[in-house]
């Protein structure tokens, strides 16, 4: 006892194999030294046995590519490429990818910044409405390229199946059907009109806005209300095919109607809605 002070000797517990800093490289055998090739980039790091892939890529590498929606493989938006077959990152484990699999996220799809670089997949999906609130969105997006990859032009049973993994709990199912059918067009070569921006894309992939007509529009409120938001949109394909509508948005409540006053007048537009089996006051 020096000056009243105790004083303890600090004792150093012998080191074992589990707690030995070793030089050599060697790690208890729950870890795993990996490999990752992600968007194009190698990482090397030391993974749990029982760790995922999501986990790993934002808590060890913070990469914010994916979103974690249910983190049991149920609802998909966690959904990356593994050599171009889409998995859910929150359940496949990262020890077992260190194997030269190519793993790619939503990041590595736009080849630049602005409208023009994003991937046509991408496109699609924010300027047809192809999302709500967003969770899913990216896990869409991935299963979708992974089928138009493969399918250049698919059928709805094919769209249902390859999309089946995902889950949007907004219901936003009508506009991404619309959006992986208007990609997999632009991915065909052909010339798309985007319907929620007014936007077309070109053979070359110049995006450029379509010229807008003039027209009179008007909001309607149906008499009675459509059962659902997702009846909405059928509804309004078919009024888009009626000549001289010149737009149409809306949703279970009401709709906003863009005619050609050369062709309809507002008599006309409440008869064709009418006509269509969805009255309006």
């Amino acid at each position: 006892m020096l000056g009243g002070a105790i004083v303890v000797k600090n004792v150093v517990a012998p080191e074992t194999a589990a707690t030995k800093t070793n030089t050599s490289g060697n790690i208890p055998a729950t870890m795993r030294r990996v490999s990752l090739s992600i968007d194009g980039a190698t990482h090397d790091v030391i993974v749990d046995n029982r760790e995922s892939l999501w986990e790993t890529m934002n808590f060890q590498l913070g990469l914010s590519n994916s979103n974690l929606g249910c983190d049991r493989a149920q609802c998909g938006a966690c959904a990356v490429l593994v050599d171009g077959k889409p998995m859910n990152s929150c359940t496949v484990l990262s020890a077992r990818l260190g194997r030269g699999q190519k793993i790619t996220t939503v990041a590595s799809l736009p080849t630049g910044p602005g409208i023009n670089e994003l991937h046509p997949v991408q496109r699609a999906f924010w300027l047809d409405g192809g999302f709500q609130c967003g969770i899913c969105t990216r896990g869409f997006i991935m299963s979708t390229v992974a089928l138009l990859t493969v399918t250049p032009k698919p059928t709805v049973p094919q769209i249902q199946e390859a999309l089946a993994g995902n889950i949007c709990r907004c219901g936003e199912y009508a506009k991404i059907y619309t959006a992986v059918n208007t990609a997999a067009a632009e991915m065909r070569g052909e010339t798309v009109t985007h319907l929620a921006k007014a936007i077309t894309v070109n053979a070359t992939g110049v995006v450029e806005a379509s010229p807008t007509a003039a027209g009179v529009s008007k909001e309607f409120t149906f008499d009675p209300p459509l059962g659902t938001i997702e009846d909405f949109d059928p509804f309004a394909e078919q009024l888009k095919k009626k000549d001289g509508i010149l737009g149409v948005s809306g949703s279970e409540r009401t709709i906003t109607v863009k005619w050609d006053p050369a062709k309809l007048d507002e008599t006309k537009v409440r008869q064709t809605l009418k006509d269509l089996g969805h009255g309006v006051k």
